[in-house]
């Protein structure tokens, strides 16, 4: 027993210790509750604020706070009183501002807290909450934030855990924090709430329907993101658990740009505290209570007003006649500033009205047509249901006119809210009659109406039968009678309501499931297939399945399959279809088809977007298995081109796709189709879709009235195809255009011209207008005059998202946009002569018109975005209002006078402020509440006086006043009538930022002056985020105001003067406005005069007197090359001619200058360049600077025999002196006056001293030592932007000997090697283009290639000048005049005065000179001031120098001198391919213009980068750009862009299509105009893309470019190319001769001719219709349409444009045909389809396609008679000689195609082998090839086989029967 003791009393303490260690975790009860005999006395307070969540910004808010009494009143069931309830408004500055108590709101809404509510309460879980009936939704919501603190779960087995909890704001994910304090018998319990991870959120938004989550990352980019926390405090008692106190928090922030820092906050708090607790029992109401559900929060049934202002909505009549009132009369002039709130409140009254009190206003109104156009566009704004019956009824009686039918039904559908009551009411519209009847109303109502199905059904989660209904029955009903316009309708509005439920209908209309549907036209079918790309959306699985069946169909039409694939991919297919569909493109024999995926996959792979990630990654994975091949394709074949970009920054992003949809029967897209789609924060929204498309147009375009069917040809050709096998012609395309436009995905108009359109079209114009009641009401309304004035709403966007708080308080997102437009218009017209009965609009020409016209158009477009508490009694919100407002007030008077080719135009000056635009935007913090209406507290959120941040404030100078702005005048010297000014304050002094600029432009002369000002102060300062700069205020506007002027100004003018009479005009102007002159001057020196009036001879002195100096022979050559280069320094004045004597001091400057870093090589083709090499290839060789080092190239060797003298001038402008030589040459010898311009400011002189080293070329050191002291030379040197280059000494040409004639012509240099110490002398072309990157190579001129510069002594080089360097070319340019008003007449006058007391004052002239017609053509254009004090002027000059170079500048400032952009086309070589060359060069521009250009200049990298670039840092010439684009192949180039401090440069650019490059023809060969190179080059690229057809002996190339041999059997006629149209216009047939094999005969059947063209005798003979011609000299024009046959080489041509033969060339060997572009796709025979699809050439008659070139060749051989024809050969089936084992089973087969074979009693001579299909049968089988009824062709093909074809025969038993 004792032994037992011890062990017992051990089990005994370990089981006290379990029980107490099992009681000490278990806790204790603490699911908090009330006890059902006692009374709980709460205080309660909540509030909400909303703003930035900085401190020192306006917020605005409300508070509630609250006595709450809590009794029980069974067991779970408790009474809820509120005692005193209070309301306070806060809107201030936050947190220095206090709340203020409302008395107004406490007012209007306590009355519904006066009675107690009643709630169920079991362990911390709130059940059904029951209220007194009819409570505002408003307070039981509040009650319900109340009852929500209470709300608290507790498991007892875990302290921390997570949960999905049910609270106000839905089911959301909770977490919970459980503190135990034992001791003081206290729990402390922190739950927090992720309002972003909910399972049922309450939420509510309006206007969303269009914008779709994203399935990729859709909880990382919410713009909206909300938290909640809260903490409870529990007391344990006996009586169990009390909560005593709990706090709660709850934030939302919006970030409207996705800114991790840039958001606005709303922020609520709730506090429930504990008083007391008393001993009293709750006693049951006596009221009636009903139950309002649990704690969720309950939207009401109709939503709060917009938050944007509060108005009364108890008596709506009366209130919606006064607002129309207010609208009406504040509106007849010009907007009232508030019209977009009056509309809005309108649109909120009409919301509220029923469809009586509409009824009742509109009867009131019956004689206001002003009044009932505004109520009409609001209740089309307001969408319910009462306005929609309203406009329905006004529809019925015929109340309103087509076009208010129009808007008043697209805007009512379009923006109605979609619920159950309003689709049976839109669809009752839709179907009425006075609908029906207009084909436009019906397409708007039914478009209209599937987008509230679309609406509707995308609410709830199954879409009723009945409201699909409508539109399904009108597709059944388009089927079964066989109407394309009304199938056209159904599937738009089908894809519209995109509902899988309508897959079924849609299918009826697609070849894949429907053998009917086959008949139906492309265009219905690609309709069907674009219906399903919304249904995708919903039902991807299913459309993917039928869309990947359509794509792999070869049999569909290539667009429809086409459409099918732009289709799948908005799918987001997964990696396995889009491999599938890649697996089709393999395959696929349609290069269109095959091109469209293969570009699409190409697009897509490079998206960036993130919803686009797995479909890019994919597409990238799939291109692996498609041939880069298709990659090269041209222009001619379908493509998709992508833009796009995202900013992940701001998680947004857009994506424009252009679909390029082109059919083979055009050369040109038949359907281009583009889309806009936006992306932000997790969701898509298609912006803007618009498609067009085009078929059978060029029939109509190229219709002559040719009566083809009439030609007896016609029938032939007819017989001739029924000889083919299986021949069809081509159905004739019915001729269509159509549009369409979508916005949001949504369908809103399309318009579909067909045949019947477009004949009364050309009808209508063609018509005398007496029969054309179109043309007759134009006429009589242009006499009558048009007045009138309208004012229309054109849009009304509204998006309104809103959540609970946690106080049962709403918060409310919404963006509202009102855009309103008007039009006042007077205008009067009067036609001399008078239009007549019989008027044609030819008429015009030759009349008068006077047009006195008024017009004033005007757009206001006002937008708010809101956020804050929106409710029925009360609004507290931040609001950011903008608005635009736009005026564009045309008054003037015009007389148009076409015989004279004269325009006057008249208006009034400025005579007060007009503000053409104004755009406002500023942020507010805003209260209203229902007991003060029409007042509201306002608070801009950027405070007047905030706090200054002593970092911000700027110092300040003792002399200069704080708030004084400072005004900067620009340095540039500026005509005086426009005097910019320009003010940017930047004032910190209260710690915001002001910034204000004024840009000022003044006309003086015209009384007028342009202002734009802008101002804006923000709180960028504190984050700079774009939304705290939105934050503040904003104004911009562009004003036009009056300007104080010495004469007043009645009238401006402007006047333009065409043709012969501008030179007179010009005279006239000037003689009336200076009374000096003489108005009687006699005119026979009008050049003169002219030149005067428009101040040329400034302009022009220095280029005048070098042309009067050119007689003089030894300054011929100079001059010329002048000209030659139309060196624009030589249009500049003579600055000083003294500045030679600073060459000594400047001599050295271009060898020391750092910044000359230009080759010369680099410039070789420059102007100057060429008379600068020429001279320096005189005695006088001057160095070159050519390398980075810039002294290692200077000659140093000098002759005392010689002095070279070299002036140099370095002015402020473009200006450049000439300095005559010191003594000049009596004998011969070449005073060769050379200088140096530099116009930088920075002087540069070559440093020019004579060599006397006889090492140097031979023709230039000959007269080194005979040349006395007098024989002077200056050598001349041109370096424009600021970089020194001139000629290489010439001891630096012997390096490079083998390019003696100084262009290089096969050496490339790099950017730093320099031409002197060139070591690649020796080095083989080939080599070097493999050590070089292409930017290294040099461009070289053709011109310079062409005529290479030689070196002649200096006694020879003006006499010889000419006959060595192709006089024709050059010595013509050294008479080119300067200014063209020497030789030509302006074409065009332009100008513009003030008029005052009918006499002209000031103003502007223009005049157009152009040489069009001249070899080489020339515009010149001069703008001058006509003020006298003012030689402000502006000179352009454009000319074509020769066939290689083309340049043009453009000058202004004070006579042309100030500054100058010039650029130069030059064509030549680059790396031996063709390249051209483009030359920008900006010696001097304003600042202005280079601050533009440095900032634009910023982007080029970025730019350059993304179109796959390469970038190389070089420093090239500083003020110069070059584009050199080199064509390596016809369709790619080589494309090098050197900038000042880079080099851009890219290889083996795809062109989109084929560029002509032949042969190089020199200049010397090329026939006037010279500038043919430039003017043709369109069209030689025109012609390229026409197609061409060959046959040389046995080699036949295609339309389509494919290459293939054949043999042609002998004597038998072959469809060489045929016109395979309805019309059936040409034929064209071969043979080979008899004579020999390589020598063919042809016949063309065209028109009423018959055409034999054959050889004989080593000629060609014609036959047309039978009569010979004679053999030399043909030429035959036939009589009726055009056709024309003559000699060329040893052949024949044939030209037939009409009938669409371009040219047709035969010489007996060799077959060339050229069709024009609009016979593509028409075309049939060997020639080929000219459709572009290379991979199906071998098409033979009955469509198939051949399995080799022979059996294609032989399809189109024409059969004949037996013993009549030459031809002994026929088409028959043949048997398969042996027996095949089949399936194992021994079978017999017989062709599918059938085989040349030599008729009856022949026997074959020579057979060829051909691949042919064959179908087998059982050997046992009774068929045999007798068998008429058994029709081979059309049986399946089991096996190919090789079987011999006859293609020669010998007949000597011929059976004639056969």
């Amino acid at each position: 027993m004792s032994g037992r003791a011890p062990f017992a009393f051990t089990m005994r303490g370990i089981i006290l210790a379990l029980v107490l260690t099992l009681v000490g975790s278990q806790k204790f009860d603490i699911d908090p509750g009330f006890s059902s005999r006692k009374s709980h006395l709460y205080s309660y307070e909540g509030w909400v604020l909303n703003g930035l969540q900085e401190k020192s910004f306006a917020k605005a808010g409300v508070r509630f706070s609250s006595k709450l009494e809590i009794s029980g009143l069974s067991e779970n069931t408790y009474l809820l009183k509120i005692r005193s309830p209070q309301f306070e408004e806060y809107n201030g500055i936050w947190p220095r501002d206090p709340f203020t108590r409302s008395s107004k709101i406490t007012q209007a809404v306590s009355s519904c807290f006066t009675r107690p509510f009643k709630f169920e309460y079991n362990s911390g879980r709130i059940g059904n909450i029951y209220g007194p009936e009819d409570c505002p939704d408003m307070c039981i919501n509040i009650v319900r934030g109340i009852l929500n603190m209470m709300q608290i779960t507790i498991k007892k087995s875990q302290n921390v855990y997570e949960l999905q909890e049910a609270g106000i704001g839905g089911v959301c994910h909770t977490r919970y924090v459980i503190q135990e304090d034992r001791k003081n018998s206290r729990v402390s319990v922190t739950k927090t709430v992720d309002q972003n991870n909910c399972q049922e959120k309450v939420t509510k938004s309006v206007g969303m329907a269009y914008i779709y989550p994203c399935p990729v990352d859709m909880m990382k980019g919410r713009l909206i993101k909300g938290t909640a926390a809260f903490s409870y405090k529990l007391k344990q008692s006996d009586s169990g658990t009390l909560i005593t106190e709990v706090v709660s928090q709850q934030v939302y922030q919006i970030s409207p740009l996705s800114e991790p820092t840039g958001v606005a906050v709303m922020e609520a708090r709730q506090q429930l505290v504990l008083l007391e607790v008393r001993s009293e029992r709750g006693s049951a109401p006596d009221i009636s209570m009903q139950s309002y559900g649990s704690l969720r929060y309950q939207f009401p049934s109709v939503l709060p007003q917009m938050p944007l202002q509060l108005i009364k909505t108890k008596n709506p009549e009366q209130r919606i006649v006064e607002t129309l009132q207010h609208i009406v009369q504040n509106n007849q002039q010009d907007f009232h500033y508030d019209v977009p709130y009056r509309f809005l409140e309108l649109v909120q009254l009409c919301r509220v009205a029923s469809a009586d009190t509409l009824e009742s206003i509109w009867r009131q109104s019956s004689d206001k047509p002003r009044y009932r156009r505004w109520l009409l566009s609001a209740v089309s704004a307001a969408g319910t249901t009462e306005a929609l019956k309203f406009i329905k009824s006004r529809i019925r009686n015929d109340d309103i006119n087509y076009l208010q039918t129009l808007l008043s039904v697209s805007f009512a559908l379009h923006l109605m809210k979609a619920d159950e009551d309003t689709v049976p009411i839109a669809a009752d519209l839709m179907t009425s009659s006075r609908i029906q009847k207009s084909p436009v109303l019906q397409q708007v109502a039914c478009l209209g109406y599937s987008s509230v199905v679309n609406r509707y059904c995308s609410q709830i989660s199954a879409c009723p039968k009945e409201a699909l209904q409508p539109i399904h029955d009108l597709a059944d009903d388009a089927i079964s009678r066989g109407r394309e316009d009304k199938m056209k309708l159904a599937l738009k509005c089908i894809g519209n309501m995109g509902e899988p439920a309508s897959i079924k209908r849609i299918l009826k209309f697609l070849p894949i499931s429907s053998s009917s549907a086959s008949d139906i036209p492309t265009h219905i079918q690609i309709d069907a297939i674009m219906a399903l790309r919304k249904i995708a959306q919903k039902d991807p699985k299913t459309v993917q399945v039928y869309l990947i069946q359509i794509l792999a169909d070869q049999s569909l039409p290539p667009e429809v399959r086409m459409m099918a694939c732009a289709a799948i991919f908005e799918t987001r297919p997964a990696l396995p279809l889009i491999t599938t569909i890649a697996n089709v493109a393999m395959k696929e024999s349609n290069l269109q088809v095959a091109s469209f995926v293969y570009s699409h996959m190409k697009a897509l792979s490079k998206s960036t977007l993130p919803y686009m990630y797995n479909i890019s990654s994919a597409c990238n994975i799939a291109l692996k298995l498609l041939a880069p091949k298709l990659d090269r394709l041209s222009y001619r074949y379908s493509k998709v081109i992508r833009i796009g970009g995202y900013f992940d920054n701001y998680k947004i992003g857009a994506a424009g796709d252009v679909f390029v949809m082109n059919s083979p029967g055009t050369m040109f897209p038949s359907a281009i189709i583009s889309k806009l789609m936006a992306y932000t924060a997790g969701s898509v929204a298609d912006l803007v879709e618009a498609g067009v498309r085009v078929e059978g147009l060029t029939d109509i375009i190229m219709k002559r009235n040719i009566p083809f069917a009439e030609y007896p040809t016609y029938k032939k050709i007819k017989e001739i195809g029924k000889a083919l096998l299986g021949w069809k012609e081509l159905p004739t395309e019915a001729p269509l255009i159509s549009a369409y436009l979508k916005l949001f995905g949504q369908e809103l108009a399309y318009v579909n011209i067909n045949k019947e359109v477009l004949h009364q079209a050309v009808k209508t114009v063609l018509e005398p207008a007496d029969r054309n009641a179109a043309m007759k009401r134009i006429a009589s309304q242009i006499r009558n005059g048009i007045a009138g004035q309208w004012t229309q709403p054109v849009w009304l966007g509204e998006l309104r998202y809103i959540v609970p708080t946690c106080t049962g308080l709403p918060l409310e997102y919404g963006s509202y946009t009102t855009a309103l437009a008007r039009a006042a218009v007077n205008v009067d017209g009067k036609i001399t002569p008078p239009l007549t009965g019989d008027f044609r609009p030819s008429q015009l020409l030759e009349s008068t018109m006077q047009i006195r016209s008024d017009i004033s158009p005007s757009l206001y477009v006002h937008t708010v975005a809101t956020m804050g508490v929106n409710t029925e009694y009360f609004q507290h919100a931040v609001e950011i209002r903008g608005k635009v407002l736009t005026r564009v007030p045309m008054k003037f008077d015009a007389k148009i006078d076409m015989k004279l080719k004269n325009i006057k135009i008249e208006t009034n000056p400025c005579h007060e402020e007009t503000e053409i635009v104004v755009g406002r935007h500023k942020a507010f913090a805003v209260s209203r509440n229902i007991g003060e209406l029409g007042v509201e507290k306002r608070t801009s959120i950027l405070p007047e006086d905030t706090s200054s941040n002593i970092v911000e404030e700027p110092f300040k100078p003792s002399e200069r006043a704080s708030g004084e702005g400072f005004t900067m005048q620009g340095a540039d010297s500026k005509p005086r009538k426009h005097a910019h000014s320009s003010q940017e304050d930047l004032r910190h002094g209260t710690g915001r930022k002001t910034h204000k600029r004024d840009i000022c432009i003044k006309l003086h002369r015209l009384g007028c002056q342009l202002c734009f000002s802008r101002r804006s102060r923000d709180a960028s300062f504190l984050k700079n985020t774009y939304l705290h700069r939105l934050i503040g205020e904003h104004e911009a506007k562009i004003v036009l105001t009056p300007v104080q002027t010495d004469a007043d100004i009645d009238k401006i003018q402007l006047e333009i003067q065409a043709g012969s009479r501008a030179a007179s005009k010009i005279i006239h102007v000037v003689n009336s406005e200076s009374e000096e002159e003489d108005d009687s001057s006699p005119y026979e020196d009008i050049q003169a005069k002219l030149k005067k009036i428009l101040g040329i001879e400034n302009v022009f002195k220095v280029a005048n007197k070098t042309r009067h100096q050119k007689k003089q022979p030894s300054k011929k050559a100079n001059t010329m090359l002048t000209e030659l280069g139309t060196d624009p320094n030589a249009k500049s004045p003579s600055s000083s001619s003294s500045a030679s004597s600073a060459v000594s001091s400047s001599s050295s400057s271009a060898a020391a200058s750092p910044d000359r870093k230009k080759a010369a090589d680099e410039d070789e083709n420059d102007q100057g360049q060429q008379a600068r090499n020429k001279d320096a290839s005189s005695k006088s060789s001057s160095s070159s600077s050519s390398g980075r080092n810039s002294k290692s190239s200077s000659s140093k060797s000098s002759s005392k025999s010689s002095s070279s003298n070299s002036s140099s001038s370095s002015s402020k402008g473009s200006s450049s002196s000439r300095s005559s030589s010191s003594s000049s040459s009596s004998r011969g010898s070449s005073r060769s006056s050379s200088r140096s311009s530099s116009s930088k400011g920075s002087s540069s002189s070559s440093s020019s001293r004579s060599s006397s080293s006889s090492r140097s070329s031979s023709s230039s050191s000959r007269s080194s030592s005979s040349s006395s002291r007098s024989s002077s030379s200056s050598s001349r040197s041109s370096s424009s932007k600021g970089s020194s280059s001139s000629s290489r000494s010439s001891s630096s040409r012997k390096s490079v000997g083998h390019h003696s004639h100084g262009h290089h012509s096969g050496h490339l240099e790099g950017g730093s090697s320099s031409s002197s110490s060139s070591s690649s002398s020796g080095s083989t072309y080939s080599k070097i283009w493999g050590d070089h990157e292409i930017y290294q190579y040099r461009f070289k001129s053709a011109h310079r290639q062409e005529f290479p510069k030689r070196k002649l002594p200096a006694d020879r080089l003006s006499s010889t000048y000419s006959s060595t360097r192709s006089s024709h070319a050059s010595s013509r340019a050294a008479s080119r005049p300067k200014f063209l008003g020497d030789v030509k007449t302006p074409v065009l006058a332009v100008f513009l005065h003030g008029i005052r007391n009918d006499k002209k004052i000031g103003g502007l002239q223009l005049v157009v000179y152009a040489d069009i017609d001249s070899i080489r053509p020339r515009v010149q254009v001069f703008v001058s001031n006509l003020t006298d004090s003012s030689k402000w002027k502006l000179c352009a000059d454009a000319s074509v120098l020769n066939a290689h170079k083309a340049a043009a500048y453009l000058k202004w400032g004070r006579n042309c001198q100030d500054y100058k952009i010039s650029t130069e086309l030059v064509t030549g070589r680059f790396a031996a391919h063709p390249a051209a060359q483009v030359k920008l060069e900006w010696p001097k521009v304003p600042s202005s213009i280079r601050s533009i250009a440095e900032w634009f200049y910023e982007f080029v990298p970025g730019a350059a980068f993304m179109l796959g670039f390469s970038e190389k840092m070089d420093k090239n010439p500083s003020r110069q750009a070059r584009v050199i684009v080199a064509l390596t192949s016809p369709r790619t180039c080589d494309i090098v862009i050197k900038l000042p401090d880079m080099i851009l440069y890219e290889k083996a650019m795809r062109l989109p299509l084929s560029l002509p490059v032949g042969p190089r023809i020199p200049a010397s060969e090329l026939q006037p105009p010279i500038w043919n190179v430039f003017a043709e080059a369109p069209s030689a690229v025109l012609e390229n893309l026409k197609a061409r057809c060959s046959v040389s002996y046995n080699k036949i190339t295609t339309f389509n470019d494919v290459q293939f041999n054949y043999t042609m059997p002998a004597n038998c006629y072959h469809i060489l190319a045929q016109d395979c149209s309805s019309d059936l216009k040409f034929l064209v047939m071969m043979r080979n001769a008899e004579e020999a094999m390589n020598l063919k005969a042809i016949n063309i059947k065209l028109g009423s001719h018959d055409i034999d063209m054959h050889p004989v005798n080593g000629q060609v003979k014609l036959l047309v219709d039978g009569v010979e011609s004679p053999t030399t000299n043909v030429s035959y024009i036939s009589a009726g349409a055009s056709l024309w046959i003559h000699s060329e080489k040893q052949g024949l041509v044939l030209v037939a444009p009409a009938y669409g033969i371009d040219k047709l060339y035969f010489d007996g060997y060799t077959f060339r045909i050229q069709v024009a572009l609009w016979m593509a796709g028409k075309m049939c025979g060997i020639c080929g389809k000219y459709d572009a699809e290379c991979e199906e050439e071998y098409r033979m008659p009955n469509g198939y396609l051949a399995k080799d070139a022979v059996s294609f060749g032989h399809s189109w051989i024409l059969e004949e008679k037996p013993c009549t024809g030459a031809c002994k050969l026929r088409r028959s089936f043949v048997k398969l000689e042996k027996t095949v084992q089949l399936a194992g089973v021994d079978s017999k087969c017989y062709s599918t195609e059938p085989v040349l074979r030599c008729m009856k009693g022949c026997s074959a001579t020579k057979t060829t082998p051909v691949t042919v299909g064959f179908h087998c049968l059982p050997a046992d089988s009774a068929t045999s090839l007798t068998d008429k009824q058994t029709k081979f062709d059309q049986k399946s093909e089991d096996m190919q086989d090789t079987v011999d074809a006859h293609v020669a025969c010998s007949c000597e038993n011929e059976d004639c029967s056969a």
